[in-house]
């Protein structure tokens, strides 16, 4: 006799918890699922068809590191530079781990050549906090602030990566364009930030794991409101949401927290301009590399990653594991 039949492996906590709650459906293709029937919260309208989540609190919450975190969206990204893309889900922290400088090293030191740093992420000082420094390891130590090499005193030991969070999160390739001024919308963001427009002897890519969001993905996470809808937000510079007319712009944005904060972007224009997410206004701005403004680290989860449970909100965030 021939017998025929499926067997899925399924692995448990101590507590016998199942870990994979959607066998054979990873990360990304479970968030995709919503995409048709979430409109008011869901869209896919930047110019690559990213799905991406929007307006004031989406349920888009996600239980990583022990914390919440948001995800962004689902992108295609790839691990290597010129290697294949894959669907992965991009996730930012939900609060800041604190306020610090983008970079502030030395002129001579690496790409700075002002006491003020440079903005060439990929030597930046913050950049190694993140991905080599206290935070990755998850340890105290110091952090860049102020000019000319300055650091101050900073603690991770509790809000620093655990070894079972970084095992979900997965090398990538990060697209690092500058454009030469603030004065774009979140398309024109867009383009600049995955062109190849960079001040002489920068990189436009830059491979490594924990980064910060981009001026696009602030830009394309508002839903709008009754006076300004999300059309007019995205047609208007972002610079411009700070005008009253825009308020239903940011106010409607998950990603605005009413504090200064960094994202990954620099401008072409200068060695040590980036820009910055303002409170209050929402005004973005080229804003000098060596001032501290508040950190969300933002990251792109391994492909093989699932969701096992929990809905998406403050309360029932999803939760993860990893398949091998």
């Amino acid at each position: 006799k021939t017998i025929s039949g499926k067997i899925e492996t399924v692995l448990y906590t101590k507590s016998k918890e199942s870990l994979v709650r959607h066998p054979g459906e990873n990360a990304s293709k479970y968030i995709t699922s919503f995409l048709s029937s979430n409109s008011e919260t869901m869209n896919n309208d930047d110019p690559d068809g990213n799905i991406r989540y929007m307006g004031k609190d989406p349920n888009n919450y996600v239980l990583f590191n022990n914390e919440l975190w948001r995800i962004i969206g689902v992108f295609d990204v790839a691990s290597t530079y010129g290697g294949p893309t894959e669907k992965r889900l991009k996730i930012v922290r939900n609060e800041s781990i604190g306020s610090y400088s983008w970079d502030n090293k030395p002129s001579g030191v690496g790409s700075s050549t002002s006491e003020y740093g440079s903005n060439d992420w990929t030597d930046s000082a913050l950049m190694e906090v993140l991905n080599n420094g206290a935070y990755w390891n998850r340890t105290s130590g110091t952090c860049p602030s102020g000019s000319n090499g300055a650091t101050i005193s900073c603690d991770f030991s509790t809000t620093g990566l655990t070894e079972e969070a970084k095992e979900l999160v997965g090398n990538t390739v990060w697209n690092i364009g500058e454009p030469p001024s603030t004065q774009n919308t979140s398309e024109s963001y867009y383009e600049y930030e995955r062109g190849t427009s960079v001040l002489s002897g920068h990189k436009t890519y830059w491979v490594g794991k924990i980064g910060l969001m981009y001026p696009s993905d602030y830009g394309y996470a508002t839903s709008g409101g009754t006076t300004t809808n999300r059309e007019s937000c995205l047609a208007k510079e972002l610079y411009s949401w700070s005008n009253s007319s825009y308020s239903d712009c940011y106010n409607n944005n998950y990603l605005f927290k009413n504090i200064y904060q960094w994202v990954l972007t620099s401008i072409s224009s200068g060695s040590f301009y980036s820009v910055t997410i303002f409170r209050s206004t929402s005004y973005n701005i080229d804003n000098r590399v060596d001032r501290s403004n508040g950190i969300f680290p933002a990251l792109y989860l391994k492909q093989n990653v699932y969701i096992t449970g929990g809905e998406g909100t403050q309360d029932n965030p999803y939760t993860l594991t990893i398949s091998y």
